[in-house]
């Protein structure tokens, strides 16, 4: 019994599906670039994500606490820690904002994420900033937003 070029092409994709698939795994690195700084947009505010040089941690800056209502900002300290990195590129930082003359808390902003490398893309951190604000919650709210390696 003979089969046509069409049978066999069907019945080699399953093979050649499997044999790419280690393939195109290895195409996404989970891990952030040593040393490297991530530059991005949070509602049109800078956003940088500065990674450690043993890429074992990050420190992120964020200006302003996103305000998801009408108003504005007078001077503001912002305060922000390095954070750990997961072994899987997972970065959660918090910054918490404070007025200079009353150093009391007004807001803080929870940055979650991952790393990504697409194959030989430029390097990506894809996650999204919380805002939220004491004591009015009129103004908190959450974006996602993208920083490339720069």
């Amino acid at each position: 019994m003979s089969r046509s070029p069409l049978n066999l092409l069907l019945l080699a994709l399953p093979a050649l599906a499997l044999l790419s698939a280690p393939a195109l795994a290895e195409s996404v690195r989970l891990t952030p670039v040593r040393g490297a700084t991530y530059a991005g947009l949070v509602r049109e505010d800078p956003v940088k994500v500065k990674v450690a040089s043993n890429g074992k941690s990050a420190t992120v800056s964020l200006a302003y606490p996103p305000a998801f209502c009408q108003g504005g900002f007078g001077p503001i300290h912002s305060s922000t820690k390095p954070a750990s990195i997961s072994k899987g590129g997972a970065l959660k930082a918090t910054i918490t904002y404070s007025s200079p003359s009353t150093h009391k808390t007004f807001a803080t902003a929870t940055i979650k994420g991952n790393f990504y490398t697409f194959g030989s893309s430029t390097p990506v951190f894809q996650g999204t900033v919380k805002s939220v604000f004491n004591p009015s919650t009129t103004c908190d709210g959450q974006e996602s937003f993208q920083a490339t390696k720069s």
